[in-house]
């Protein structure tokens, strides 16, 4: 398994390379905004806590007010598709495929195929089954199930990053939004607008379904920008 602090920091630290430019600066504070408002804080407290992690206080008051200050305008927050760096980018996806198929299905999809995520004899398959069936239903299930799989999904995102930092590679642009990324030993192309890749550990692992990103993925998003490569967006 992945030491902690290794996998936390996921080799570039890309979030705070983002906060480091000023149009990226504002779509990360808009991003953390909405996932405190999710959880519950108030518009003060969602202040107070940009602050506390060292955003400017009128760049915090302006965010929180987009998201707290009805105006008559009804806002809906939509998060673009992104290379993850870390487990909480994959947890909204991973709970929403907890929703969409069975525990068995869920299981399946995680531990049974050759670019498999988690790595399981038969009883530790069983296990896996119990939990996912509990998280569908529960609250403290479901912290459990994350808990559990934060380790596997870091270390598969970590081990990626590695090999894309290994590699040289080839990039060459197909459409507006795809590139073709050639390896030593493999190609792929890659959808950067909706963090996807062709490759077979992509498809076979399943790792759309688990918020995942190959190092095809990893390889294109590191040739861009870092605004363009952890964007995330406010539609009105």
């Amino acid at each position: 398994m992945v030491e902690k602090n290794t996998s936390d920091d996921m080799i570039y630290n890309w979030r705070n390379e983002l906060k480091g430019h000023s149009s990226g600066m504002k779509v990360v504070a808009n991003s953390q905004a909405l996932k405190l408002k999710n959880q519950g804080f108030n518009k003060g407290e969602v202040i107070e806590l940009l602050a506390a992690d060292n955003y400017d206080i009128e760049l915090a008051t302006k965010v929180a007010s987009n998201l707290f200050d009805d105006n008559n305008t009804v806002r809906t927050a939509t998060e673009v598709s992104v290379v993850p760096t870390k487990y909480s980018d994959c947890a909204p996806i991973i709970e929403k495929t907890l929703q969409k198929l069975s525990a068995k299905e869920f299981v399946n999809k995680l531990t049974k195929n050759r670019f498999a995520i988690v790595q399981v004899d038969d009883k530790g398959y069983d296990s896996w089954k119990r939990l996912a069936e509990l998280a569908k239903k529960s609250y403290n299930a479901r912290v459990g199930l994350h808990n559990e799989l934060k380790p596997w999904i870091e270390e598969a995102l970590l081990n990626n990053v590695l090999l894309a930092q290994k590699n040289d590679a080839q990039i060459k642009t197909a459409s507006k939004n795809k590139v073709i990324v050639s390896m030593k030993n493999a190609t792929a192309e890659v959808d950067l607008s909706t963090a996807t890749s062709n490759s077979d550990k992509f498809i076979e692992g399943n790792y759309e379904l688990f918020g995942l990103a190959d190092e095809f993925l990893v390889k294109a998003a590191d040739a861009v920008s870092p605004y363009e490569r952890l964007k995330r967006a406010l539609k009105d």
